[in-house]
């Protein structure tokens, strides 16, 4: 399956509400996406995962005492029924908003997990009931949590989750603030696919016989989106990549140059204690048992550096702690087997050298 974002812009329109525009009636919600051939689920939402658009608000819990210097806060969007089931979105307790949630029924509103955990500890946030502004906002009514949503990607991927409320877009007051700045311009709709298909032409097609009023724009897959947004991440993670491939390079021909230097100053040396009675063997441990303690030093010293430095590059850490224990014992591992290799060379150069050979030299 695909998922396409798709941005859709128009001016004096607004999306799921008869407006007028250029002497016509128009509305527009996410049934003309639904039409789209190729499309199995549809949704309309405001301030789309990745988008960069974000919209926040103040409310109160009715009943809760407030604390007028602390109020609670969250990043607030308008979505249509289907948002959860088109971008697979669990919900862990109660409902999601569906296409019952019109103006004339009672006002509801979804949360999502974090919301829940921070400003409903230990208590079920079900029924609850949420002041948005009251006359401040012109959102008048009360809404009814009547369901949490698991957590999702806000603004970047790897990045914070902040406390998200949904509201379904048919229930948000066209005299309202949040009328003005989640629906009034600009609204976004996210679309499923049934196989790698292009649509763009065909949802323009069905956009313009449905809603001749708007224009759509920036049609781009989830995984776009995606690439768009870590790109800045995959490009420090390809220039720290790079520096870290040439730092191994640097070792390794380091590493074999001062054996290899080691080698040809200690011939008589090897010689002597061949003649004596050294095995090729022991010669080779000798050479390695030297090289692991320079392997050794430089990784004391690597790991050390490597935790004074690690909070410098938390923006490129996804699911990894700063301090992973087995992040650093593979790279630890990974470059002991390097070092090792690159001491090998000259371990079995100092393991072939003929006593005789090496005793008649100067």
């Amino acid at each position: 399956m695909k998922m396409y974002t798709t941005l859709m812009s128009a001016y004096g329109v607004s999306a799921g509400i008869d407006y007028k525009f250029g002497g016509k009636v128009a509305k527009v919600d996410d049934s003309a996406a639904r039409k789209v051939p190729g499309v199995q689920t549809a949704a309309l939402m405001t301030t789309s995962p990745l988008s960069g658009m974000d919209v926040g608000t103040s409310f109160a819990v009715v009943g809760q005492a407030k604390d007028q210097g602390n109020k609670p806060e969250a990043r607030i969007s308008a979505v249509s029924g289907d948002y959860a089931r088109t971008m697979g979105t669990p919900i862990l307790r109660g409902r999601m908003i569906d296409d019952t949630d019109v103006a004339t029924a009672p006002f509801a509103v979804v949360i999502n997990e974090t919301l829940a955990r921070k400003y409903f500890v230990g208590k079920n946030p079900l029924e609850k009931q949420l002041d948005l502004g009251g006359k401040k906002t012109g959102m008048l009514k009360p809404y009814t949590i009547v369901g949490v949503l698991a957590d999702q990607v806000d603004d970047s991927v790897g990045g914070e989750v902040q406390p998200l409320i949904l509201v379904p877009q048919q229930q948000v007051p066209t005299t309202s603030l949040f009328y003005q700045a989640l629906l009034e311009t600009v609204v976004n709709f996210v679309v499923k696919t049934r196989g790698d298909i292009p649509i763009a032409a065909e949802t323009r097609s069905v956009f313009h016989q449905e809603a001749p009023g708007f224009a759509l724009d920036d049609f781009q897959t989830m995984q776009q989106a995606v690439e768009k947004n870590t790109f800045s991440q995959r490009l420090g993670l390809y220039l720290v990549g790079s520096f870290a491939g040439l730092a191994v390079a640097m070792v390794i021909a380091g590493l074999y140059g001062v054996l290899s230097q080691l080698v040809s100053y200690r011939r008589r040396e090897i010689g002597v204690r061949m003649a004596l009675g050294a095995t090729r063997q022991s010669v080779a441990q000798l050479i390695l048992r030297q090289g692991s303690i320079l392997i050794g030093a430089g990784l004391g010293g690597g790991l050390l550096l490597a935790f004074a430095a690690a909070r410098f590059i938390k923006g490129f850490l996804y699911h990894v702690q700063l301090l992973d224990l087995w992040t650093y014992v593979a790279a630890a591992l990974t470059l002991l087997v390097i070092g090792l290799l690159a001491a090998l060379l000259p371990a079995r150069k100092a393991a072939s050298i003929e006593p005789m050979q090496a005793l008649r030299e100067d």
